[in-house]
Parts: structure tokens; sequence; C-alpha cells
């Protein structure tokens, strides 16, 4: 038999009992005073009411009760995982004692994660958009005013300033003109000079060319024939070599200065001419591409002009227009990623709240004292699957205290009280809390009235009958 069963049959025989005392309540009462005893100033009547002694005192009957307790109960029904703080575990505030199955729950919130995580991403596309539109609108707010301004200078002609710095750029093309003509004269002109200085190279040339031949010519007549008609030439070698290479530099020399010579006498060629005679060209189109723009600068916009700087502002308004209407609408996009984030936090906090019913904790300090669920057993709503109390401290709370009897006591008052199960032991209490609503206890009315004890070394336990007097 299990624990669930045996509270079944607990209550069903309490049922009983209860329905036996009503029954034979009238005679009961009236055979009460029968069973009185007395003990020193206190008369207490065996299994009656509270009654009120001769020194002025309240007495009545009470159980030992932990400091604080509690029926503890699932929100939502689930089979039971695991149990996680067996009977008599002490636990802290938060601590978990039972777990529901919940993978489909777990499953939910690992979801509700991806959703959130979505939906931040979402979030960041639309403020980085966002920031982009309005980055464009400046942009193109910029464009309108640049626009604007090209459209009044166009309107307002050419100003002093412009006028005379395009004529100083007329005065220069012109002195380029006579620049590049005199550079022309000088490169087609060929001076005396230069002819006397080319013939001068001309004649070095060939006084090297003689002395180097000269030199040669010697290595060569240098050579003898022996008695055996061989010949012999002592000079012939590394110095032979070096003569000859020097022979040949020198005729090369020579041939240069010559056709130098010739170059100057025969004057310049079609080639060089037309080199210096392009530059002046040149010129002359810069004088006249500078005269040009004085002119046009002199004669104003045309009509043509005028409407093409008013175009170019009209299309910068409309590409401002059309950045305020992608601002307004990446706002809208960043609003509604808000909501897409609220959402999403909205449906994670739910799923990680109905994931964390599934987990039974203890709401306050104390000891499991009973599990009234085994593993795999399936708990309903609501049902209490865990007794769980503050076993630190102990009170009593009294059970036939009535309606004539609790006008006398008053909170703070001092209570002697002696446990029915520990004999010649009396404990000390003040009355903490006095019941507001009344309870009928077998026909009276009756107060419930919490008395705590000071601190002691008995071995109370929960339930035990306590007998309490409380002095005025």
């Amino acid at each position: 038999m299990n624990k669930k069963q045996m509270l079944v049959g607990l209550a069903v025989i309490i049922a009983v009992l209860a329905a036996v005392s009503l029954i034979f309540q009238p005679f009961g009462r009236s055979e009460a005073v029968s069973a009185a005893a007395i003990d020193g100033e206190r008369a207490v009547v065996a299994g009656s009411a509270a009654v009120q002694t001769a020194n002025d005192s309240v007495s009545a009957e009470g159980v030992v009760t932990p400091l604080r307790n509690a029926n503890l109960s699932f929100m939502m029904g689930g089979v039971v995982a695991e149990i996680v703080a067996e009977e008599g575990t002490a636990v802290a505030p938060g601590d978990p004692i039972l777990r529901l199955e919940a993978a489909d729950l777990e499953l939910a919130v690992r979801q509700a994660e991806n959703g959130m995580a979505t939906a931040g991403n979402n979030l960041s596309l639309a403020m980085a958009q966002l920031e982009l539109a309005q980055a464009r609108v400046e942009s193109a707010a910029i464009g309108v005013t640049v626009a604007q301004a090209q459209l009044d200078l166009t309107k307002a002609g050419p100003r002093p300033e412009e006028i005379a710095a395009a004529e100083q750029n007329v005065a220069a093309a012109a002195a380029g003109i006579a620049q590049a003509a005199g550079s022309r004269d000088v490169a087609l002109t060929i001076s005396d000079a230069q002819i006397r200085e080319a013939e001068a190279g001309v004649a070095s040339a060939t006084a090297d060319l003689r002395q180097v031949q000269d030199g040669y010519d010697a290595i060569i007549d240098a050579c003898f024939t022996l008695p055996d008609d061989t010949e012999v030439c002592p000079l012939y070698g590394t110095v032979e070599e070096n003569t000859r290479a020097q022979l040949e530099i020198a005729q090369l020399q020579l041939s240069a200065a010559q056709e130098g010579l010739d170059a100057l006498l025969a004057g310049p060629t079609a080639a060089q001419q037309r080199a210096a005679s392009g530059g002046v060209a040149v010129a002359s189109a810069n004088r006249d591409l500078a005269q040009a723009q004085l002119d046009l600068l002199l004669a104003g916009a045309t009509a043509e002009q005028i409407r093409l700087a008013e175009v170019g502002v009209e299309q910068a308004e409309l590409g401002l227009e059309q950045a305020q209407t992608a601002v307004t609408q990446a706002e809208a996009a960043v609003t509604q990623a808000n909501a897409g984030v609220a959402q999403a936090e909205a449906g994670l906090s739910a799923a990680q709240s109905a994931l964390a019913r599934m987990t039974l904790t203890a709401p306050f300090a104390g000891t499991v004292v009973t599990v009234l669920v085994d593993e795999g057993e399936l708990a309903s709503s609501g049902i209490p699957v865990v007794v769980l109390a503050d076993t630190s401290g102990w009170q009593v709370e009294t059970t036939d205290l009535t309606e004539l009897d609790v006008a006398a006591i008053a909170v703070g008052d001092s209570a002697e009280v002696r446990i029915d199960a520990i004999d010649d032991e009396v404990l000390t209490g003040t009355v903490m809390e006095i019941a507001a609503v009344s309870t009928l206890t077998r026909g009276d009315v009756t107060y419930a009235v919490t008395v705590g004890l000071d601190e002691n070394a008995l071995p109370l336990r929960w339930g035990m009958t306590a007998f309490v007097d409380v002095g005025k």
C-alpha cells in the first residue's frame, strides 16, 4: 500500500469518527464533567471546551505545530519525473522538491529562445536600415542646397571676379603664344658658332684617329722574319687587341662628329620643324579656348542653362522626398521589429513560466515532511503532493477555545504550556495570533489562538497534544 492509499484510508476513518462524534455529542458533553482533573490552580475538563480558572487565567487544549507549514501542489498536472528532495530533506527557499515530465515545454522554451534571437536580429537590421535612410536624407538635403545654389548662380550671371579671372586666362594664353614662337625660332636657328664647334669636333676626332692608327701601325711594323722564314710579331696579343679596340672607337667617334656637322650644315629637318611649330599651335589653341570661355561668361546664362539648373533643383527635391519616405518606412519597420521583440519576449517568458511550473519549489526554508506521490505517478493540478514544515521552532494552536473565553485573551499575553506526552515539563510562551474568524467545533463556536513557544530542548513533534494556560 503506498502513501496515497494510506492517506485515503486515514481520511475515511477520520470522517467516520467525526460522524459518530456528532451523533453522540449531546450525551458526551453531559458526561464530560466526571473526567475533570485538577492540576494546581489550573482546572482542565477532559474532552470539554476551554475553561477559565480561579486565578483569572484561560485554559485550552491544542496541538503542537511547526512555526510554518504548507501543503504544496502543482499549478499544472503531469507525470512525476523526479523526486529531488526526499522526506526529511532540509530545503531553502526556491530549492526544487519535485519535477514533472516537461520535454514538450523544454522544446517550447528552445523554440521561444530561437524566436527571440530572430526577433533581435530583425530589430538590428531594421535599426541599421533606419540609420542608412536617415543618412540618405541628410545627403539628399545637401544635394538640394547645392542644386539651389547652382540655380542662383546661373540666374545671377557672372561675377566681377569671375570675369577678371577669365581675362587673366586670356592674357596668359596670349603670352604663351609668344613664348612658344620664341622657342620655335631658337630650335630652328643654326648659328655659326654651332657649326664651328661641330667642325672642331670633327678635327679633334680625326687627330685622335690618326694617333691611334699610328700606334697600331707601329705594332704591325714590329713584326720580322727569322732565317727559317718564320714571322715573329712581338707586340701581338694583349697590346695589339687593346690598340685595335681603341682604333675602332676612334673611327666611330669620327663618324659621329662628321654626322653632326653634316646635320648642322643641312639645317633643321621637316620633323624638327613640325615639332617646333606644334608648340605655337597648342599655345594658340589655348588662347582661343580662354577667349571663348570669357565670351561665354560675358554673354550670361541662356534660358536652356537656367531651365537645366531648375530641373536639377527639382530632381534634388524629389530625391529628398523619396529619402524622407524611406525614413518613414524604416521607422515603421523598427516599430514592427520592436513589437516582434516584445511578442517574442512575452512568448519566451510564458514558455519559461510554464516550464518553471513543472518544478515544485520550496516557498520557505524548512523540511520536507511528507511526499505524497512516487516517480511515474500522475500529479493533479491543485492536489497536495508535498507537506513542507519549518521545524526550527514550535508553536501551539488551540482547538477548543470558545467565544466566551477568547475575549479574555490578547496578543502578547504570556502562557504556560504542558505537553501531554511529556510529564512534569512546563513551557513558556506568548500569544502571537488570535483568529479573526470562528470555527464550529462539536457545536461550539471556537477561535484558534496561536502561542509561540520560547526556546526549549524538549523532543516536540508535530501533532502532540498540549494544554495551554493564558494568564492575565
